[in-house]
Formats: structure tokens, sequence, C-alpha cells
């Protein structure tokens, strides 16, 4: 069972949070009356409409925290271990004659949440089980409770020394098999980091959502919500305590778009609560709420490199002091930009795929998280990136 799965007491844990930004959401448009009337206001139409959309957020986060679902307990084929992280296999499906995987399919997730979306309803909707039911093998990256692993504990160990580990067992199990990249979000850039340190591993490389230029601007921007958490304090504290909680970084994440948390709760509150729609959205907010705590290093050179500094854009990012530059990585590359992210901005990614030498973009009609576990996601863009990996193989 992973550690990121629910618990009981789990979806307690961003109670506070979500019923501070929905309010929040909710008296922002309408702060100047409130001052100006004070308790009339509530018995306008305007404090009234915004009570009846409060109950509805509430209704909606009670059915939340009261859903019966829990990710199953699965049985998983740990093939690789090593401190904290680990290496799960997901057998391709073999279909007539066939007796060996298409390919290899090496996934990185992101380290901010689990990497159940990328398997997010094992039996229903998962981008994992399908892949292995085309004929490719998977293996998924776990990284479990990351400050407690010595080799976690910063971008250059993590990279250098944990994936490394993990792709030279893999390459010598299974040496005669192509094999791709994968990195979802986070992931993307180090997968980057990894083909440039070891560039005899992979076949070929997937970007899915990748951030690469963070210097967009905005105020409902990821990337400025970051920076200014950080000039006001935010990294200090982190780096004085050694790691960052998990709650900062959702807080920083939903803070972008409070009114989401608002329009969600309220649409699921209307929902027949044993739908399967039901069942998705609960499985997608566990995810959501079930990242782990952050190493304050990891951290530190996250926000340092890529917020603050934008150096994977400019071609100044070193892992291990060794440049990071995508001019350099020669692959076939496809880098998937959701036209509709509102997490990594598409221009963001769109910088990723203009400086690799040998890309193909796929502009794909979903957000962030839909790409993974909308009911359209087979056909807009699991199904394309599997005719590119059949065309590269």
């Amino acid at each position: 069972m992973s550690t990121r799965s629910v618990i009981p007491g789990f979806r307690q844990r961003p109670l506070m949070m979500q019923l501070g930004l929905a309010s929040a959401a909710l008296l922002q448009p309408n702060i100047s009356k409130v001052k100006e009337k004070g308790k009339e206001f509530w018995g306008g139409a305007d404090g009234l409409a915004a009570k009846i959309t409060m109950e509805k957020v509430i209704e909606g986060i009670g059915k939340y925290q009261s859903h019966p679902y829990q990710r199953p307990l699965l049985h998983k084929s740990v093939i690789w271990s090593d401190g904290q992280a680990r290496l799960i296999w997901h057998a391709a499906k073999m279909k007539g004659r066939r007796k060996t995987a298409k390919a290899q399919i090496f996934m990185i997730p992101s380290m901010i949440n689990g990497a159940e979306i990328l398997d997010i309803l094992p039996k229903e909707r998962s981008f994992i089980s399908w892949l292995t039911k085309q004929g490719y093998d998977v293996f998924m990256l776990e990284w479990e409770h990351m400050c407690e692993d010595q080799e976690l504990q910063t971008l250059d160990l993590t990279i250098g020394t944990k994936i490394t580990k993990a792709i030279e067992w893999l390459r010598h199990e299974k040496p005669f098999i192509p094999m791709y990249g994968l990195g979802y979000c986070m992931g993307g850039l180090l997968l980057a980091a990894t083909e440039i340190l070891n560039p005899d591993f992979f076949d070929g490389l997937v970007f899915v959502a990748t951030p690469w230029d963070f210097s967009g601007g905005g105020k409902n921007n990821i990337s400025t919500h970051i920076r200014n958490w950080a000039n006001e304090g935010g990294l200090l504290k982190v780096i004085h305590q050694d790691y960052m909680p998990n709650e900062w970084l959702q807080l920083i994440f939903a803070g972008t778009d409070p009114s989401m948390i608002t329009r969600k709760f309220s649409s699921f509150a209307d929902l027949d609560i044993t739908s399967d729609k039901a069942k998705l959205f609960v499985a997608v907010e566990d995810w959501v709420n079930g990242g782990a705590d952050l190493p304050a290093g990891i951290v530190r050179q996250a926000v340092n490199d890529w917020y603050i500094h934008n150096k994977p854009a400019s071609g100044k990012w070193r892992i291990n002091r060794k440049i990071i530059s995508a001019k350099k990585i020669k692959k076939p590359a496809l880098v998937v930009i959701p036209s509709n992210d509102t997490i990594v901005h598409p221009n963001s990614a769109k910088a990723l795929a203009k400086q690799l030498p040998n890309a193909t973009t796929m502009t794909v009609d979903f957000g962030h998280i839909s790409m993974m576990m909308g009911a359209k996601a087979e056909e807009g863009f699991w199904t394309p990136l599997k005719l590119w990996m059949e065309k590269n193989l």
C-alpha cells in the first residue's frame, strides 16, 4: 500500500484550508459592501447569494469528507528499491504471438504529489493500465518518504544518484527492449536532467505538461505566487525547519484560484454520491491532498533555480555541475502541452519544445489533471501518444 493512500482522518487534513479559501473567494468581490453595510450586507441580495453558495460548498465538502471510497490495496510489483525510492513494474499485456513488450516506459512523476494520478482508478480509468494493454511495460518511480532518504535531499542527489541507479539497474536487466522516458510536470525537468547526465539510457523522451520557462507573470500565475511566497520569507522558513510541509504547497497552488474550491465542491454537492463521477472526483481530490513533505534542499534548488532565476529556459541550470540545456538533447522527443493547463502555463511548456532540436509538439485540449483522467483522455491524448511512440520504435 502506498504511504499516500487514504488512511482514517486523512481527508480532515485540508478541511480548514478548503473552507477558508472558499469563504475568501465568496467575500472578495463584496468586501467593500461588507465594510460599508456591516451586518446589513447579509440581509441583502448579494449577502444571501453568498450564504447560499457557501452552504452548498459546505455540503459538498461534507460529502467529500464522508465518501466511502478509498484507493484499493494493490499488489505492487516492486522490482527495485533503494532507500525511500522504489520502482513499480506494470507488466505489458501480451496479445497474439507477442512474447515481449513493444517498449519500456520509465515514468518519473512530480515530487509534489504522488504518482496515483497516472493510475487514478486502477480498474476503471488508468493511464498506466491503458498503456500496458497496448503492449508496453511501464516502470513507475515512486518517492515515498523523501525526507527520510539522504539521496533525496537535493535535486543533484535525486537525479545524479537515485534516478541514475534505478535506470542503470533496469537497463542491465532488460538491455534489448527500447526504453522511453516519460516525465509528468516536475518529472519532466528531472527527465531532461537525467538525459543530459546519462545520454545512453533512453531511446526517446516524452515530456508531459512540463514547465520550462518560469518567467510567466500575472497575479494568478503559479510562478508569481511561488516567487512572492519566497520573497515574503517562506523559503527561509523551509530552510530553517529543514523541510516543507505538503500543506504549504497545497495552499500556494490552491491560492492561485481560490474560487476553484467554491466551484468544484458546489458541483460535487449536486452529484449522486454513488455515481462513478463522484468516485472519480474523490479519487482525484485525495490525490491532490495526498502529497508528501519535501526536503528543504529540493525546495531551495527548485525555487531558486527555476522560479526565481529561470535557469532552465536560459540554459544556466546545472545538476552536478553540468549544464542542463534542452538544446543538447538530440533524441526524438514529444512535448505534450495541455492548452487549458492552469498549473503549467502552455507558454512555459512551449519553451521546452522550441529548444529541443528533435521535438514533436502535441497540443491537447485538456487541463493539467484532466489529460490523465478525463472522459476523452484516451481519444485526445493517450492514443496520439501511443502512435508517436510506435512511429519512433
